[in-house]
């Protein structure tokens, strides 16, 4: 077998790996596309809403169901890891990941906050990564955040808890 002919096996062997690996993707899309917090609340924050918190340049990791840490949900607005700039108010939270359209999660969706050293995409230090547990329909699902230091994840837990009717976890402890 000639070298040329090696390559084009090569080749025709990467060109259907990304294509089985797009066709995926755009499955898992289209099986998450209705996974929305509340009815019809999709936007930004309402105007009238002032921020308790704003944590302007965060690391956006991912979107799990709560007891799948490595299932990443591919939610419109949530699909992309990137920077996000992440806003708790009394009336929900916004996560306006860039290059992607802001959600907001009311505060009735709000299940609580927590840490986790590791999602899907991520793996840090012990309690690294800041979760945020919403309700999306019938199902609890959590976002993942790489906030800039422990004083800041701090604060994030603190607002969340003061809209959240349930308390923060740690992810070791919670279930």
């Amino acid at each position: 077998m000639s070298a040329s002919q090696i390559a084009l096996i090569f080749a025709a062997v990467g060109v259907l790996a990304l294509a089985g690996m797009w066709l995926a993707w755009r499955a898992r899309a289209r099986r998450d596309a209705d996974i929305m917090p509340g009815v019809g609340s999709r936007g930004a924050t309402p105007r009238d809403d002032a921020p308790i918190a704003s944590f302007p340049r965060v690391s956006y990791v991912s979107t799990t169901p709560a007891d799948s840490p490595f299932e990443r949900l591919a939610i419109p607005g949530l699909r992309y890891r990137g920077y996000a700039e992440l806003t708790v108010s009394r009336g929900g939270a916004t996560i306006a990941v860039t290059g992607e359209r802001p959600v907001f999660i009311p505060a009735a969706d709000i299940r609580g906050t927590g840490t986790a050293s590791g999602r899907v995409g991520k793996a840090v230090e012990r309690d690294g990564l800041s979760l945020l547990r919403w309700r999306a329909g019938d199902r609890v699902v959590e976002s993942s955040f790489r906030l800039a230091d422990p004083a800041e994840q701090a604060a994030f837990a603190e607002a969340i808890d003061s809209i959240s009717l349930t308390p923060s976890t740690s992810q070791e402890g919670a279930k």
